[in-house]
């Protein structure tokens, strides 16, 4: 080979890439170095705006995000405006909105007798709340609730609600035999389980959780709150259901899932404001 002769030169990758596109945009116009640019690289670039987007969207969600004061579960409720329930509740029980959420769920839906995937993504949303310690109290009509207090799922209401409390809820109480509840406390949690289809007589188990006198070791966990002003007032549970509000376990916000209690029995408030107008 001559000295004069050059020998081919590597491919350095991107560089030369790079240095190709430059050699073939260097005399086109501004408006032509554009369209070149769109046309090879649209794909590209739209990706990476959506990406973009998408990492700002997150860090946003993060930083505005606020801590709970209060988080309630009504599941099978309907014709209820969330937001309007949230503020009313929120301004009867004196809580911070600009610092802290009130979250009130009214659409969510779950049957003993379906077994499908909504029914199951509900049951493990469920479980992982209060796995979480984000949820503080679950609104389940009466067989629901009884499926799942059998797994330890909702508190004592004893341990968190003084004679006098109780006292006012005595004709409303749900019961469960806690000495059948120590017994199932030994199984396994499982949202399998808890799934499973089953028929359920709902007059036979709503009197037989309201009658204390037939049990072992009668534990107070629920309120029934068929009769409640909320109720009559919202028409928010079908006639055919027996609503029961409980206190999850895990709860940390006990004082606050009073009050929302003490909301719901308060005559004074006008809770047909709370209704969806919109589904009629």
């Amino acid at each position: 080979m001559s000295k004069r002769e050059k020998k081919p030169r590597e491919y350095r990758g991107v560089i030369d890439e790079i240095r190709e596109q430059q050699s073939k945009t260097r005399d086109m116009s501004n408006k032509g170095k554009l369209e070149y640019f769109w046309y090879y690289y649209k794909v590209h670039t739209i990706v990476g705006i959506l990406a973009l987007i998408m990492i700002i969207t997150l860090i946003h969600d993060m930083v505005s995000a606020k801590d709970f004061i209060f988080n309630c579960l009504m599941v099978n409720s309907y014709q209820l405006q969330a937001e309007t329930l949230e503020n009313t509740f929120a301004q009867y029980a004196g809580l911070d909105l600009d610092e802290y959420d009130c979250y009130i769920d009214t659409s969510t839906t779950l049957s003993l007798t379906t077994y499908d995937q909504y029914n199951m993504a509900t049951v493990q949303k469920i479980m992982a709340q209060m796995q979480s310690r984000d949820l503080d109290v679950i609104v389940f009509n009466s067989e629901i609730f009884n499926n799942y207090s059998l797994n330890g799922m909702f508190m004592d209401l004893r341990s968190v609600m003084t004679e006098e409390e109780l006292e006012k809820y005595k004709d409303q109480l749900y019961y469960i035999d806690y000495a059948e509840l120590v017994r199932e406390s030994e199984k396994e949690l499982d949202a399998d389980e808890l799934m499973e289809p089953m028929e359920v007589d709902v007059e036979a188990d709503t009197l037989l959780h309201r009658h204390p006198e037939d049990m072992e070791d009668p534990m107070p966990i629920g309120v029934f709150i068929t009769d409640s002003p909320f109720l009559e007032k919202s028409g928010s549970y079908h006639p055919s259901l027996q609503p029961v509000f409980g206190i999850v376990a895990t709860c940390q916000r006990t004082d606050v899932a009073k009050q929302y209690l003490d909301f719901l029995w308060d005559d004074s408030i006008d809770f047909s404001q709370v209704i969806d107008t919109t589904l009629f």
